[in-house]
């Protein structure tokens, strides 16, 4: 501070001003500070004082329209002016209550232009989706935001007016002050947030000189708009034979928007299915003899977890009870360890190189042939459910479904998937869910909805149709995916998104919240395959059960999935029901891998394999297995073959992984099964001949691969919040 006034007194300056703010840059960089601190911290100074002058200005711009200052000098007695303000009666001083009022209305009003606006930003953006809901929750939140800062100001301004003595302003006036003021104070913060993150995609933070820059121009471009708006009004108001009608017809519009809005939700959600979603599919010939498909993805469940493999802690008697129906694939394997490529690698039959669906933000090439499009072709009506975002319509899931609908969360509310988007419901929803937390509770369905949801739909789906033509039914259940519920629901749950690297020591806990996970869906499969029967489907329906992957309770010193390539997380379940249960209680031991599921199927239903496919025959089976994965910074591959003495597998990590995985392990995994005994170092020559053959999958995995596709999820918050929801993206 001495230094810096020292550098004022410098001659041939005016006040200092520049001298002192470029001294402290220079004590400030000396001090180590990053240059562009340096400069900013000096500029927000003079900016804060600066402020204290132009707060006066301000001021004067919102004097009372009525004040008038009077000068009266008293001849040659006194030369000092005299100013006398207009004394102002107690009876004409703003009465709090009553201004309170028109302050409510006036910020409901305010508020519910901003929402309805945003609602209709929204909406243009979700790409044919239509929703009545986003208007009214976007009337109704901001509406009540408004209604309470209005409340505030007004009673703000009347108790003011007790200390800095002015007349009431008449009604009319004061109600359209209000809700300009309260919709721009609500409009700047809006604009703010949404163009740093939707234009500048959340280049610089706020502290920074961009940020306090974009703060700065959307304020004054804020007041520019108020004050014209005041001189508008105020010349409105100067010709207004009736202002007290004007008023009352005002605050009676308020009240009807606010009522139409409540309104409007109440009925919206009473005759609106959230999830409905369009159906267009163009007319297709009738295929003869051709029975239903139903394929079911469970999300997470891990083959080693079911009494049908061996497992003796937990009870699924409806899946025991298929079992004796169906074909059962004992050496079942997924080649890759999350949802989004494993999903892609069912549907195509192609490996994750191949399809490069990979990532966070990679979506499903439309170019590919999809299992769905090839039934949809060929004169099958064709539709899918699933409640796992990673395999919504936003990642292009849905092609060639004629019906896709993705069961998203329970949004707070009652709000839907759009409504959902609005920073009003938002910040309302984190607010909601923070309660929960810290009340230890877990909404049902707040993460993904549970297999009875599903179960719902689907049977509606099915007493809807009106068409014959044979169908194809894809279903994605999600219930052993995290948050474990306690079941029945009590609102106790683990959740990944809250817990990303559990303590050792809990992992027995979380397997029996799992388990119990599991037996709460194989309840439910038991109400599907009853609903199949009941109907007359079950018998001549093809049914194909598996998952997309495992999940990991310490097994090799982590939890959760999508970041090792171990078995805990690539041995899955399979099952294939024939019509009339054929060959129904057999077990094949032979390698099968996901891939394998789209021709196999297409072959069942003796239809062509489209060119690309890079999966085999669940029939025939594989001597290698391959998986892959690039997740979290983790880039894996997996090869399992056959040897003469012991079968073996190899996995190699990229260095330096997030997860701190060995770059090389191999394993004999027929008599080392848990994958515990790495034997890389001793087995030199077995070793390099994997990797030769590695190279080899690799290089045909890689072969005719689509061009990689993506989607903005990085500045995309609503993606991230769902994603973060499902544990994959972390603080």
């Amino acid at each position: 501070s001495s230094l810096q006034i020292l550098s004022t007194l410098i001659p041939l300056s005016i006040n200092g001003v520049g001298l002192r703010e470029a001294t402290a840059v220079a004590l400030y960089t000396r001090l180590g500070i990053p240059a562009a601190v340096a400069v900013l911290i000096p500029l927000v100074g003079f900016t804060a004082e600066m402020l204290v002058s132009a707060v006066g200005g301000l001021l004067f711009l919102l004097r009372r329209s009525s004040f008038k200052p009077r000068i009266e000098v008293e001849p040659l007695q006194n030369t000092q002016p005299q100013v006398a303000l207009s004394p102002v009666a107690l009876a004409d001083l703003p009465l709090p209550i009553y201004a309170a009022l028109w302050g409510a209305w006036g910020g409901a009003i305010g508020g519910m232009v901003v929402g309805l606006a945003e609602a209709v930003v929204v909406q243009l953006s979700a790409l044919g989706t239509w929703s009545a809901r986003v208007f009214a929750y976007g009337a109704l939140s901001y509406g009540i935001i408004g209604t309470v800062m209005g409340l505030g100001l007004a009673i703000a301004l009347a108790l003011s007016a007790r200390v800095w003595p002015r007349p009431a302003m008449p009604a009319v006036k004061a109600l359209l002050r209000y809700a300009a003021c309260t919709a721009l104070l609500i409009a700047t913060g809006l604009a703010a947030f949404r163009l740093r993150r939707d234009l500048f995609h959340e280049a610089f933070a706020w502290k920074s000189i961009p940020g306090l820059a974009l703060l700065a121009g959307v304020a004054l471009t804020a007041l520019l708009l108020y004050v014209a708006w005041v001189y508008l009004v105020d010349r409105l108001a100067s010709r207004s034979r009736s202002a007290q009608r004007l008023g009352i017809w005002s605050m009676a519009t308020s009240f009807s928007l606010l009522l139409v809005a409540m309104l409007s939700v109440l009925i919206v959600a009473a005759v609106t299915d959230k999830n409905s979603s369009q159906s267009t599919s163009a007319q297709k010939p009738t295929v003869a003899d051709a029975g239903p498909i139903l394929v079911i993805v469970v999300d997470t469940l891990r083959a080693d977890h079911l009494p049908a493999y061996g497992y003796t802690q937990n009870s699924t008697p409806h899946l025991d009870a298929f079992t004796r129906d169906a074909i059962r694939f004992d050496q079942a394997f997924a080649n890759a360890s999350w949802t989004r490529p494993s999903f892609a690698s069912i549907l195509t039959g192609r490996f994750a190189a191949s399809h490069n669906t990979m990532s966070k933000n990679a979506r499903l090439n439309e170019d590919l042939p999809t299992l769905a499009e090839q039934f949809q072709k060929h004169g099958w009506e064709t539709a899918g459910f699933v409640t796992n975002y990673n395999v919504a319509p936003y990642f292009n899931f849905d092609q060639g479904f004629d019906h896709y609908r993705y069961l998203e969360p329970d949004f707070v509310l009652g709000a839907d998937d759009l409504s959902a988007k609005l920073l009003s419901m938002q910040f309302i929803r984190q607010r909601i869910e923070g309660w929960r937390a810290w009340r230890g509770k877990v909404q049902r369905g707040s993460a993904y909805q549970d297999a009875q949801r599903v179960n719902t739909q689907v049977v509606q789906w099915l007493d809807q149709r009106r068409s014959d033509k044979p169908w194809f039914l894809f279903l994605g259940y999600m219930d052993p995916h995290d948050p474990y519920y306690e079941h029945p629901y009590n609102g106790k749950a683990y959740a990944r998104a809250a817990h990303q690297h559990p303590k050792p020591e809990e992992a027995e806990t979380l397997k029996k919240l799992y388990d119990g996970e599991i037996a709460y869906w194989d309840s439910q499969f038991g109400t599907l395959i009853k609903a199949l029967k009941q109907r007359g489907l079950y018998d001549k329906s093809t049914i194909l059960v598996t998952s997309d992957h495992g999940e990991e309770f310490a097994d090799h010193g982590g939890f959760w999935h999508g970041t090792t390539l171990y078995d805990e997380q690539l041995h899955v379940p399979l099952w294939l029901k024939l019509p009339q249960a054929q060959r129904g209680g057999t077990v094949l031991r032979h390698w099968v891998q996901s891939i394998d599921i789209m021709p196999s199927l297409l072959r069942l239903s003796k239809l062509s394999v489209p060119k690309g496919v890079q999966g085999g025959d669940l029939f025939t089976g594989h001597n290698v297995v391959y998986a892959e994965e690039d997740h979290e910074g983790n880039r894996l591959e997996a090869l399992r073959e056959r040897g003469m003495a012991h079968d073996h597998k190899l996995i190699t990590a990229n260095p330096n992984n997030p997860r701190g995985l060995p770059t090389l392990q191999s394993f004999n995994v027929d008599t080392d099964p848990e994958e515990l005994v790495d034997l890389a170092p001793t087995q030199g020559k077995q070793v390099r001949e994997s990797m030769a053959r590695m190279i080899q999958i690799q290089s045909q995995a890689k072969s005719g691969a689509v061009q990689r596709e993506t989607v903005d999820v990085e500045h995309n918050r609503d993606a991230v919040d769902r994603l973060k929801a499902l544990g994959y993206v972390e603080e």
